[in-house]
């Protein structure tokens, strides 16, 4: 080995734990990097095998009741590769253990397994036998979050009429990965029941025989999807068919999509946080190391060792610091997305969902971290080169000390001698101070920009389902009623106020963009559900005019006073091109509100109702959902009580784990500033430390010179990682925010309070690390060291 080799790995063992800590930082870098990636890539390959193994549709529609004999029709449309038509029905649910019935679909099975789209996989036990009339197959989701085995029996309501079915089977699906409930985007999946039967069975349920209410198609490679469904919409037509959609539109599809996008996010935000701070402490630590070997260089160059050679231990220290961070990352980020494909397992469920380590991903995390971890050394290997003998075997020049800001401002003996050496230091290396505090800045700001998530989510709760949306249960009728109905919910036991409402499809375009969504009829002096301006103030509903959610407002381009194109996909699917008098402070995604009547008059209906919302007592709760399995016509409902406690549960499990990665993560920059910075300090001052015990000073003094600075470097980073902290929060709020949920931005005091107490903490810990070798300074052996 040679001996510039040998000195490099002494100094690395003699300054391992500052190359740990910088180390820690790039292994944060990169360890988000792979997991993120990794996690990403199992997703989609899960995503990629099931989708080929069920023959997911490229293309959906619903009708009223069309022939099966439109089924080559559908598959006479060029393009298509596969056409598969079914009966689907709703209706109620009770199961052993269910308070409140569960909405279930009942989906008939294909004839021919083989040749259909969107199959189900089966997990446990067996499909239902094509003669049985009782015989049903569960989606897994449900039967696990139901408490219910294979064998069970099921009673159901659907389409008027009672059913009692024996579950004999698991089944995954393609569909419903990812299953919402209707009054939140979040899964209820103990209320939210998906069955299914050989079509026999369902015609029965639905009083339909020789026809299909679904159709999906699968396109070959090239074809125009476009075509595609205006095809599909002019055959279904006359049919009473709805819109077609793409996959992209699909529920469970485009949840998935929006995850792969988070992970995208995660992946480009944090780890260059981590590489620039990591950068900044290697310079710091390099340039030390060269201020300290001046006169070794010196010798080094005296006795014929070039530039280069002289140089090059520097960047192999800072490459060594390089590669150990990378190493930790590697094997961090593969445990962190292990960790976070189990938690999607609770989510998204697939067959096969296994964690796979992203080799790319690592590659150029590697590489970006190491060239990261060599750039900060670059200004000091060069000051090295620079040096020549001559002036490197000399003493360094004396600092100039000059009267600083603090002795024009307090002079005198107003500030004690202690402090003013703290400030003094300060000033004589502003750049390294400046790069301390701009580390510890973008720790705190780390901190504030993900703790914000607990306050926003409370305040998406309060605003959505206690300001805007005020009942306590709502019910869904399996079709159109008039709207004495909502008079007959009102002599449900419990109920004891009652407003209808009419949801309908509908395609808004305007501006030369479009969204898919629905329309909500309320009533103009509705109490129960409410469109809000952004001070908390009901809208009106004027007339024949809509107020679209500021979200879809901003996707579409419009202002209050603009027209937009209103293309119903329901009923006689009429298209009017009506106002928008206001924009709703909604965070739930893209929703458009009109007056109840003047949709009815869109719709050429009459005064009818597709649903009503209810303030139920508490304590008539349980008799009220037993009288709703007594009323045929209701296919769901939901409890605003469940579905805030289910938001609750699955939002706070997400996101602790996700706020503890970025705790730690954000833990580790400002350990690893702090110390460095207060090992770099000692290093620079342990002998004038030491004179000053030798003239007097007590250790406390000195620990108080020392660590001092760091701690004066805190207090003044704190106010620039506050307001770094909102702007990280914003752009988290942007980036994190989906259709189908706009996330506010929400920092509490709470948020605050938990975002210092970790940073100081951290700065803590990496001060008492350094200053307890006050206690333990030799005296004699630093006071005879030149350095």
């Amino acid at each position: 080995m040679r001996s510039l080799d040998r000195k490099l790995l002494r100094d690395l063992w003699r300054l391992k734990w500052q190359v740990a800590a910088i180390a820690l930082l790039i292994a944060c870098g990169v360890s988000v990097s792979v997991m993120a990636f990794s996690a990403q890539r199992a997703l989609r390959e899960a995503q990629a095998l099931f989708y080929a193994q069920t023959r997911f549709a490229d293309v959906f529609a619903e009708a009223k009741r069309a022939p099966l004999s439109l089924a080559r029709e559908l598959a006479a449309i060029d393009g298509v590769a596969g056409v598969d038509v079914r009966l689907v029905e709703s209706g109620l649910l009770q199961a052993e253990g269910l308070v409140r019935p569960a909405t279930v679909r009942l989906i008939s099975l294909p004839a021919e397994d083989t040749l259909a789209l969107n199959r189900v996989r089966l997990v446990q036990g067996r499909l239902p036998h094509p003669g049985r009339r009782d015989e049903v197959v569960a989606l897994k989701t449900f039967l696990d979050a139901a408490d219910i085995e294979p064998g069970s029996k099921l009673k159901a309501v659907i389409g008027g009429r009672a059913f009692t079915f024996t579950v004999v089977g698991a089944v995954l699906s393609a569909e419903h990965i990812y299953v919402p409930s209707p009054e939140s985007f979040m899964p209820d999946d103990a209320h939210q029941a998906v069955l299914w039967a050989p079509r026999a069975t369902v015609e029965l349920a639905s009083g339909m025989s020789g026809a299909f209410n679904e159709a999906a198609l699968q396109l070959a490679a090239g074809a125009s999807a476009p075509a595609a469904i205006q095809a599909m919409d002019r055959l279904l037509k006359p049919y009473g068919g709805r819109s077609a959609y793409t996959r992209e539109d699909q529920v469970s599809h485009r949840f998935l999509e929006a995850e792969f996008k988070e992970l995208s996010t995660s992946a480009s935000i944090l780890p260059p946080v981590f590489l620039a701070v990591a950068a900044a402490l290697v310079h710091m630590v390099v340039a030390r190391l060269v201020d300290v070997e001046r006169e070794q260089i010196g010798l080094l160059k005296a006795f014929g060792y070039g530039d280069a050679e002289v140089s090059a231990p520097y960047l192999k220290f800072a490459l060594a610091i390089g590669l150990v961070g990378v190493a930790g990352g590697g094997l961090a980020g593969a445990a962190l997305g292990a960790a976070i494909i189990e938690q999607y397992r609770a989510y998204f469920r697939f067959p096969t969902l296994v964690a796979s380590f992203h080799w790319t991903a690592f590659a150029a995390a590697s590489l970006a971290s190491v060239a990261a971890a060599c750039a900060g050394s670059l200004q000091a290997a060069r000051r090295a080169a620079a040096l020549s003998p001559a002036v490197a075997m000399q003493p360094p020049r004396p600092a100039a000390y000059r009267r600083g800001v603090l002795d024009r401002l307090a002079p005198g003996g107003t500030v004690d001698q202690s402090s003013r050496m703290i400030v003094r230091n300060i000033e004589r290396f502003p750049v390294r101070a400046g790069l301390t505090a701009a580390g510890l800045a973008a720790s705190l700001s780390m901190l504030v920009g993900t703790q914000f998530l607990f306050g926003s989510i409370d305040r998406v709760i309060e605003q959505a389902y206690y300001q805007v949306q005020r009942w306590s249960d709502s019910i869904g009728f399996g079709e159109i009623r008039e709207a004495y109905a909502v008079r007959e919910a009102l002599r449900l036991p419990g109920v004891f106020a009652a407003e209808p409402v009419r949801v309908v499809g509908a395609v808004i375009k305007a501006n030369g963009r479009q969204e898919r969504t629905s329309v909500t009829g309320l009533e103009p002096r509705a109490q129960l559900s409410r469109p809000l301006d952004g001070a908390g103030r009901p809208l009106p509903l004027l007339g024949r005019s809509v107020i679209l959610s500021q979200a879809l407002g901003e996707r579409l381009g419009v202002a209050p006073g603009q027209m937009v194109r209103v293309e119903i996909v329901d009923g006689r699917a009429p298209a009017v091109d009506l106002p928008v008098t206001a924009l709703a402070q909604d965070f739930s995604g893209f929703a458009i509100y009109m007056d109840r009547a003047e949709l009815n008059r869109v719709m050429a209906d009459g005064d009818v109702v597709s649903g009503a919302q209810l303030l139920v007592a508490p304590d008539q709760r349980a008799a009220f959902y037993r009288a709703l399995e007594a009323v045929p016509r209701i296919i769901g409902a939901s409890s605003r009580d469940d579905t805030v406690a289910s938001w609750r549960q699955v939002m706070t499990e997400a996101f602790r784990v996700m706020i503890t990665f970025y705790v730690g993560f954000a833990s580790a920059i400002a350990f690893g500033v702090a110390y460095n910075t207060a090992r770099i300090a000692l290093s620079e001052r342990g002998r004038d430390l030491a004179t000053l015990r030798v003239l007097g000073f007590g250790q406390s003094e000195c620990a108080y010179i020392l660590l001092g600075e760091l701690a004066f470097l805190a207090v003044v980073a704190i106010p620039l990682g506050l307001l770094g902290g909102q702007a990280l929060a914003h752009g988290f709020t942007l980036a994190y925010s989906r259709e189908e949920l706009r996330i506010p931005l929400v920092i509490t005091a709470r948020s605050y309070g938990i975002s210092l107490t970790a940073y100081a903490l951290a700065v803590a810990a990496a001060g008492a690390a350094v200053g307890r070798r006050v206690w333990g300074l030799d005296l004699v052996s630093v006071l005879k060291t030149r350095e």
